[in-house]
């Protein structure tokens, strides 16, 4: 009976983009494996592995999104040029909760996030090729703090999913990248590379819109959130809720618990 695990890498790297409303990764080519995390609708991703019986590739999603093991049945192939074409075109991102698109003659459901191409000659062709109803923005213009928290509360009672990356299920990670994706920038989806991402403020230099990375003294992360101000932080604790937050009772002369140490505050509106 062949290993359902093996796999092989390619030996050139394969390319495509995500054409349905979401498109789950997970940790192993297998049935039952846990997700790593998800892609969502005109996010490009690359190939570099696929599973021994063909079933299953390993794919890395564009901008940090994430990247896990994707059934073959749900991809759809671009050529490189295509790929990279893709890359240099204007790019929309819908806000609304659920926005639909026609697409092909056939209808879609777009959640939070999604990306839309914008170009005359390209696939997407605005005005002849689909019809959208919701709201997007433009990826290139670059929210404010308030904006931004704003974008973060639309997301207020969205459930906790582990390897989630949408509206129906998030985890930190996947929660705060889709959020500063919405406002135009780019950061990473796991905690663990938001450890070196953005600019360093500390609790003292701490504005709202600051991202606060917990975890325990021996510096591994375990849980973000969003500083809202006035002694609110926006954080998933089963759902997106707003929970209190005082930085006084944070800095390490007054927190005497090991395992709950404030590791980080990031401004990642800055590289």
């Amino acid at each position: 009976m062949q290993n359902a695990t093996s796999n092989e890498w390619l030996s050139e790297a394969a390319f495509g983009i995500c054409r349905i409303a979401v498109l789950s990764l997970y940790r192993e080519p297998v049935p039952g494996s846990g997700m790593s995390s998800q892609l969502l609708f005109g996010e490009r991703y690359r190939i570099s592995r696929r599973s021994e019986d063909g079933k299953w590739l390993f794919s890395a999603g564009e901008n940090q999104a994430g990247s896990g093991w994707m059934l073959a049945s749900q991809h759809h192939a671009l050529e490189e040029a295509e790929f990279e074409q893709l890359g240099q075109l204007a790019l929309h991102v819908t806000t609304s909760p659920i926005s639909q698109l026609i697409w092909d003659k056939t209808p879609l459901h777009l959640l939070p996030g999604s990306q839309l191409h914008a170009d005359r000659n390209e696939l997407f062709d605005w005005a002849a090729s689909f019809s959208f109803r919701g709201e997007s923005r433009p990826f290139a213009e670059k929210l404010t703090r308030r904006q931004l928290l704003t974008i973060a509360g639309s997301f207020l009672n969205a459930p906790y999913l582990s390897g989630g990356r949408s509206l129906f299920g998030l985890f930190d990670g996947s929660w705060l990248q889709l959020v500063f994706k919405i406002g135009g920038y780019r950061v990473p989806n796991y905690l663990s590379e938001l450890l070196t991402a953005g600019e360093e403020v500390g609790l003292s230099g701490m504005q709202a819109g600051d991202v606060v990375i917990f975890g325990n003294e021996k510096g591994i992360p375990s849980q973000a959130g969003l500083y809202a101000g006035e002694g609110q932080l926006l954080r998933i604790d089963g759902k997106v809720r707003f929970l209190d937050f005082d930085p006084e009772n944070w800095l390490p002369s007054k927190n005497k618990f090991p395992n709950a140490q404030v590791l980080h505050v990031k401004n990642l509106m800055k590289k």
